[in-house]
């Protein structure tokens, strides 16, 4: 697997204003070639995976989605076995996941991941959003968008948040009696509830009528050293933990609790060390949710799997059992 250059100390440096500024219209061929702005972005964030991974075909550039101008990312390897459709957690983009696409690749998927709104070069005011419908709504336009390029079958693989807006995707999907793309679906250490719940509403209640946001704490989310230091110097990261969204996440969790069952039977992969969600909570409430669930637990791994130390990180893939 080559080197995923996001968490060394020499990688280059970018400025997101200008990246953004030259943004383009996603187009899907294979003779465009990034401007330097996008290389440098590409390169501090390790995904460049085309100058690794002989063979890859790498398109990049924003689309309009739910009202939102996303970011997205799209990896064609040779004779692809399917594609990987990757949803990034809370805080995170896309440049965080690159350990994960060049795994996806190594294993001869399409990967497909792109900003959330508000999160890395999407659009949208910074680590907030009004529901997480819009999230979903953002996935549909996203996958609609991508279709024809799209090899099956879809596995759909969800970080944290990113498990909630494919289990909300589910939900949707079960009450339209509509059929799922997906052939598989893994929630990597899943969002119903975070951590210190009773602390975390009583905080909202209180700061709701007088203020927008709180300076955000950075958890140690991560047994690799490296990848903590890069998370708090990496330039997309919000300072700001945002009320409007931790009003978007309480409704999120009336709603989930709300939900039929579905017949869904998805892969979650959690860490026993997670300080994050209220893991042992949220696995109830998705075996009521999702009774034909799978469910791995990994003695010592934190919240951020796919960033995981190595070794956790490693049994994190494998974990996945992509076919």
């Amino acid at each position: 697997m080559p080197a995923v250059r996001g968490s060394r100390e020499s990688a280059p440096v970018f400025d997101p204003a200008i990246v953004r500024g030259v943004l383009r219209p996603l187009e899907f061929s294979d003779f465009s070639v990034p401007t330097t702005s996008e290389q440098d972005y590409f390169s501090y964030y390790g995904l460049d995976l085309e100058n690794h991974i002989p063979g890859v075909v790498h398109h990049f550039g924003t689309l309009e989605a739910a009202g939102f101008c996303i970011a997205s990312h799209l990896y064609e390897p040779q004779r692809p076995r399917g594609t990987c459709v990757l949803l990034h957690g809370y805080f995170d983009h896309a440049g965080l996941f690159g350990k994960l696409i060049a795994h996806c690749l190594a294993k001869r998927y399409a990967v497909l991941i792109w900003d959330l709104p508000g999160h890395g070069l999407s659009s949208g005011p910074q680590a907030s959003i009004d529901s997480f419908e819009s999230y979903v709504d953002v996935l549909s336009d996203v996958l609609d968008h991508h279709a024809p390029r799209l090899p099956g079958p879809l596995l759909g693989i969800g970080q944290s948040t990113g498990g909630a807006v494919l289990m909300a995707w589910a939900f949707r999907r079960r009450r339209l009696a509509a059929a799922c793309p997906f052939a598989q679906l893994v929630l990597l250490a899943p969002l119903v509830r975070p951590a210190e719940w009773t602390k975390v509403r009583v905080m909202h209640t209180l700061l709701r009528p007088f203020r927008d946001g709180i300076e955000r704490t950075f958890m140690e989310n991560s047994g690799d050293p490296a990848f903590l230091g890069f998370v708090q110097r990496d330039p997309l990261q919000s300072r700001r933990l945002p009320v409007r969204w931790v009003s978007a996440m309480r409704r999120w969790v009336a709603d989930f609790l709300a939900e039929a069952p579905t017949e869904y039977a998805p892969k979650v992969i959690q860490g026993d060390a997670d300080a994050t969600v209220d893991w042992r909570w949220n696995l109830d409430q998705i075996r009521l949710k999702f009774p034909a669930t799978r469910i791995e637990i990994l003695p010592g791994a934190r919240h951020h799997l796919v960033n995981e130390a190595a070794g956790l990180r490693e049994r994190v893939f494998s974990a996945m059992e992509l076919p």
